[in-house]
C-alpha cells in the first residue's frame, strides 16, 4: 500500500506554522547520529497494513493507527517555575490544536478521491520528558485506501 500521499495530505493540512516530518525515531533513545528538530510534528505511518481488494483495482485497510507525534521545548522538568509551566502549557495547546485539526478530518488526493475515512483519536501518550524536550504521541484510526493501480 502507498502510504506517502497520504503522509504529503496530512502534512498539508496540519499547517506550516511548525516543520512536519515523516516519523523515523527521530527522537528516539538510543538512535545514533539521528537529528530532530524541536518544536515539530512527527507523523508517523503504519508498517504494515492488512489489505483487502474490494474490485476496480481498490485496495483498502481497515483500522490502520496514524500516530502524530510533537516535540516541543521544556527545559526545567524538574523545577516547577514560570518558565516550565508556559512551556508545558504551550505544548499542550499546540497539542489540542493539531486534535482539532485531525479529529473527524479524512485525506483525499489531487482528484478529491478518499484516501482515507476520517481520522479518529484512539489513544494518546502525553507530557513525556527527554531532557529539555517533551513529546506527546496521539494515535487515530482510519480505513485507508490505495488506487495506485488504476490506469491513468
Amino acid at each position: 500500500m502507498l502510504l506517502y500521499p497520504i503522509y504529503k495530505a496530512i502534512k498539508q493540512h496540519l499547517g506550516t506554522e511548525v516543520p512536519v516530518f515523516f516519523y523515523l525515531g527521530q527522537y528516539t533513545r538510543g538512535k545514533d547520529n539521528t537529528s530532530y528538530r524541536v518544536p515539530a510534528i512527527y507523523i508517523e505511518m503504519p508498517k504494515d497494513a492488512d489489505l483487502k481488494f474490494y474490485g476496480k483495482k481498490l485496495l483498502a485497510a481497515k483500522n490502520v493507527p496514524i500516530k502524530i507525534h510533537y516535540i516541543s521545548y521544556a527545559p526545567f522538568k524538574s523545577v516547577d517555575n514560570t518558565v516550565q509551566d508556559t512551556a508545558i502549557a504551550t505544548h499542550e495547546n499546540k497539542l489540542k490544536e493539531i486534535d482539532k485539526l485531525m479529529d473527524g478530518w479524512n485525506a483525499t488526493n489531487l482528484e478529491g478521491k478518499l484516501l482515507t475515512q476520517q481520522l479518529l483519536p484512539t489513544n494518546s501518550n502525553t507530557l513525556n520528558f527527554d531532557g529539555t524536550n517533551v513529546y506527546s504521541i496521539i494515535t487515530y484510526t482510519t480505513e485507508i485506501y490505495s488506487r495506485h493501480l488504476q490506469e491513468s
